[in-house]
This record gives C-alpha cells, structure tokens and sequence, in this order.
C-alpha cells in the first residue's frame, strides 16, 4: 500500500513539472528586435597652422682652462728656491722658481768688460788712424824731397830709409783702418755675447706667462735641473673655456664673437664663441669649438650643456610632433574631412617645442588629429574636438 501511494506521489510530480514547463513556454515573450547602435570615436584636432621656428641643438662640453703652459728652465742650475705650490693664483711675471745666478751674474759682468775694452780701442784705433796719416803725408812729403834732390845732394841710402819708413807708416794706415772698418762688427758680437749673458741672469728665475693657477709643480730646492730635465711647472688659465664638437649642420650659423647660453650644475652662464675649426676631425666628422664663460665659482673638468642656434623656418607649416606616426620611416598624419579619416603621407622638416614642420603633405587651414593617432585607421569615422594650444 506504501508502494502504491509513493507511484502516485512521483507521478503527480511529474505532471504538475510538465504543466508549468508549457505553461512558461506558451506565455514566453517574443524577442525584441534591437539595433545596436555603432561606437564613433572621438578624436581631439587641430588646425595645421604657418609659425615660424627657431630650434636649437644641445651638445655636451667640458671645461677646460683656455691655456695651458708647461714650464722649464732654458739654462741649467741648481733650484735655490720654489716660490708656489699648486692651486696658488699668480700673476704675469711673477717669480716661480730660481736657480742659482752666480756663475751667469759673473759671465755678464765678463761679456760687460769685454764690450768696454773693445769700444775703448776703437776710439784708440780712431786716434792712431789719424796719426797714421799725418804721419804718411810727413814721410811722402820726406821722399818726394829726397828724391828731387837727386844723388849728388843726398845718399841713396836716406832715399831708401825714407821710402821704407813711408811702406810700414801705409801698413799701419792699413791696419787700423781695417780695424775701424770692423769695429761695428766687433762690437756686435760683443754685444750679442752680452745680451746673452743678461738674458741667461734673467732665465735663472722662472717666471708667470700670465695670469693663471698653478697646477703642478715637480722640482724642489736643492734639485739639478738642465734643458733636459723636462717640465718643473705646470700652470693654467683662471679663464675657462667649453670645448666641444659641432656638427657640420650648425657650424654655417655660426659666427665667432656670438653670445651662447651655457648651463652648468642648473645654473646659466653667457658665454662668447672664441673659436670653430673650419676643417673637421678626420674621426668624427664634427668641428671642435671653444666657449669662453666667466665664473669665480667654476673649475676645470665640469660639464657643461650649450645651446646652440640652428637655421630657422619662416612661415613653415607645422603640426603638433604627436600628430605624426613613423612607419619604418614613412612619416604621415590624419586629416579629417567630413567626420571621416584621411591617412596623409607628409615629409618632415626641422622640429622645435613640440612642433614639426610638415614640407609636403598639408597645407595651413586643414585640421588633423592632433594626437593619440596610433590606433586610429584611415576612412574611420570620428566625432572631432577641437584641442586647446
């Protein structure tokens, strides 16, 4: 009886299941029929306009003194004294070392002494010259006499006496006036041997090219130096220089004597373009220059960041740099036209805070999409803004 009554149960079940599976499928709505409405981007635009620009490019330098001098002694001594140390400003003339001069002073006074004596006898030369003279024309005179005579009123020997005095007093014309025609030769090599005497003095101290710093000094008192001893002091220009290489592309607008803006740890200096070597390094193809830049506060080995012109653009088309897309180095934009896309290949010209000029492909008045252009497909349609400058 169980049994039976558990049959029924399930079998009830069952149908009233059936019955709300019809009854949900005979009242089931019908589908609507809706239109998917297609998504249009949104693009920002701007009107591609004529400015003119003025870029400019930015090298790397390193300051360096504007000269340098290696300093030795030209004569050879023993170092009395060493009058600077490195990092010691000087100025132009300033004594730096000195050797001992005693030898040099004594050779100067020997040269003096000997320019003297020599001037002195020229003057004697110059008096005995004349005596020699009046002494030939006496002797002439004592000949021509002698011999007008004849030999009944005078010996053949005083004739003879005679006119062999008169040959030595025209040998000692002679003499001295090749002596005197010399003289000025004599008198300078003396002098030569003087003033060389005077500048080895003046060499025993070695003295400041100009106004600098010393940065090396390699000798010490009581030391040997000759000609071969190599450098005994280093010193460099306070005033420093940017050296730096210029591509070929900058160095036409480039003019010795223009001001450049020069930064270094953050800070600006104005400098002045000293010099551009007009034939370029065989290695890198560029042209080395030199900036020279004031400061107190600067030293040798800083970096330094130049800005320098670069040939301007009147009236050149540009466009926003994020408006281009670089395939492979096809550069092109989009144009809209019509709420539609247009992919334009352009050629690029020279770019500046965020402009580039375009020299083929649009012209002023035409509005292109003005940025995030990478997803973007040409023919896309698009609901354009106008972008803020």
């Amino acid at each position: 009886m169980r049994t039976m009554l558990r049959i029924l149960s399930l079998a009830a079940i069952i149908a009233v299941t059936l019955l709300v599976v019809k009854l949900l499928i005979a009242f089931k709505p019908p589908p609507k029929n809706e239109t998917r409405e297609a998504q249009v981007t949104r693009v920002q635009t701007v009107i591609v306009t004529a400015k003119t620009l003025k870029p400019t490019l930015q090298v790397t330098g390193r300051l360096e003194p504007a000269r340098r001098a290696n300093l030795y002694f030209q004569i050879p001594g023993i170092i009395t004294s060493v009058k600077i140390e490195p990092g010691q400003r000087i100025e132009k003339g300033e004594a730096l070392l000195m050797i001992d001069a005693d030898d040099y002073r004594d050779r100067l006074r020997e040269t003096e002494a000997m320019l003297q004596q020599e001037t002195a006898g020229i003057e004697r030369d110059r008096e005995l010259l004349a005596l020699a003279i009046h002494n030939e024309q006496l002797s002439q005179a004592e000949v021509d006499r002698l011999g007008k005579l004849g030999s009944k009123l005078s010996s053949q020997s005083s004739l003879d006496a005679a006119q062999q005095k008169l040959t030595q007093l025209r040998g000692e014309h002679l003499r001295l006036k090749f002596a005197l025609d010399t003289a000025q030769q004599r008198i300078a090599l003396k002098k030569a041997a003087r003033d060389k005497a005077q500048r080895n003095v003046e060499r025993t101290t070695l003295r400041a090219p100009f106004d600098g710093l010393v940065n090396q000094v390699s000798v010490d008192p009581g030391d040997y130096a000759t000609t071969l001893s190599g450098m005994a002091v280093e010193i460099i220009d306070a005033q420093l220089e940017a050296r730096f290489d210029l591509p070929a592309s900058v160095v036409k607008g480039l003019q010795q004597g223009a001001t450049i803006m020069v930064t270094i740890d953050s800070r600006e200096y104005s400098g002045t373009l000293v010099s551009i070597q007009p034939d370029p390094d065989a290695t890198t193809a560029t042209h080395p220059a030199h900036i020279a830049i004031g400061g107190k506060e600067l030293i040798p080995g800083q970096i330094a960041l130049i800005e320098l012109p670069t040939a301007a653009a009147s009236d050149a088309t540009v466009a926003p740099v994020t408006a281009l897309l670089n395939d492979d180095g096809r550069h092109s934009l989009f144009v809209v036209n019509q709420q539609k896309l247009e992919r334009r290949n352009i050629i690029p010209g020279i770019r500046h805070n965020g402009w580039q000029q375009i020299r083929e492909g649009v012209e002023p008045g035409e509005v292109i999409v003005a940025r995030d252009v990478a997803a973007l497909a040409d023919g896309e349609h698009v609901e354009a803004e106008e972008m803020a400058e």
